[in-house]
């Protein structure tokens, strides 16, 4: 039998090497179409990501900010990249602990939110001025809208309080919302509950890297607050803006990330 009968792709030579001594099973957390293995010798542990180069944000642009990172955040290392026969591969070590959104308790809700916003201020804090990956919003509504022109975007997808629009009409929703300045700094681009990593109640890291760059703070602030009211509940997003030490909270600039967000559902 295939010791790699779980992936569904043939590997790179030089990545079979690697891995000739790992267990392998499929991850099944996470919403994006990027398939994650996961892989385990004894006490190590490494994740496999196997990607189109053709996707929106591919792995080559995670590569490059996982590197670029290096010490500044706690996040996964590289150990290897490649193109192989029309596809993506990046190997990378495991950051230890749980996905954040298990918290049960009203007290383990309470922590991690604590530590989300905690983890949010490091990454929000990060010099952005050398970043190599700019995602400026207007960039993204460029990019939103070639996806539309494009029929790639999908209505049936859309969160059920614009589910009654067409793609057209959300675009035009988007581009009345768009705020007049942005407040850019280096950001994490899918602040989700699944991508925090806690460990013993403590912040241990951060995971999926592939929208990162330079971007609007509210892109990041959008995607947690639907997060947190998808995992947890709505009434737990004002504990998080007090942590995070956010009083004046735009909410429509929210509404506009979160709507520009659709047209990026892969």
């Amino acid at each position: 039998m295939n010791k790699f009968s779980t992936i569904k792709h043939k590997l790179p030579s030089e990545l079979e090497k690697i891995l000739m001594d790992y267990e392998c099973t499929i991850n099944t957390i996470g919403c994006s179409k990027t398939e994650v293995y996961k892989l385990v010798k004894e006490d190590q542990t490494l994740y496999l990501k196997i990607n189109k180069p053709e996707s929106i944000f591919n792995l080559a642009k995670e590569k490059t900010i996982l590197k670029w990172i290096g010490s500044k955040l706690p996040a996964p290392d590289v150990i290897f990249y490649s193109m192989f026969e029309g596809k993506e591969y990046l190997l990378i070590t495991e950051i230890e602990g749980k996905v954040s959104f298990e918290a049960k308790s009203d007290e383990e809700k309470r922590s991690a939110i604590r530590i989300l916003a905690e983890g949010l201020r490091k990454i929000h804090s990060i010099d952005a001025s050398d970043s190599p990956i700019n995602n400026l919003p207007d960039n993204l509504i460029k990019l939103a809208k070639d996806r539309m022109e494009k029929k790639l975007v999908k209505s049936n997808n859309f969160d059920e309080r614009w589910a009654n629009m067409s793609v057209e009409e959300l675009f035009e929703e988007v581009l009345r919302l768009k705020p007049d300045k942005y407040d850019l700094v280096f950001t994490h681009g899918d602040y989700c509950l699944p991508n925090i990593i806690v460990n013993d109640g403590k912040l241990s890291g951060f995971i999926d890297w592939l929208f990162a760059g330079t971007n609007d703070r509210y892109f990041d602030l959008a995607a947690v607050v639907w997060s947190i009211g998808f995992n947890f509940g709505a009434k737990w997003t004002k504990y998080f803006f007090e942590d995070y030490g956010l009083e004046d909270i735009d909410w429509d600039r929210i509404k506009f990330y979160q709507m520009l967000n659709e047209f990026f559902q892969q």
